[in-house]
C-alpha cells in the first residue's frame, strides 16, 4: 500500500452543482468535497497537490 503526502493548495466554498473543480490535472490532485454547515446550497472544497 503506502503514504501519499498532500499539500492544502485551495480551500473555498462552492455551489452544490459546481462540478467544474472535477477536472483531469497532469498533477496528481485530490479533491475534497463536504457539506458546509447551515449553507444547503453550498460545499466546501478542499483541493491538495501531491508533495
Amino acid at each position: 500500500m503506502g503514504e501519499r503526502r498532500y499539500r492544502v493548495y485551495e480551500n473555498k466554498i462552492i455551489k452544490e452543482t459546481d462540478t467544474t473543480i472535477l477536472k483531469d490535472t497532469k498533477e496528481n490532485i485530490i479533491t475534497l468535497i463536504t457539506c458546509e454547515k447551515g449553507k444547503r446550497e453550498y460545499r466546501r472544497c478542499v483541493i491538495g497537490k501531491e508533495l
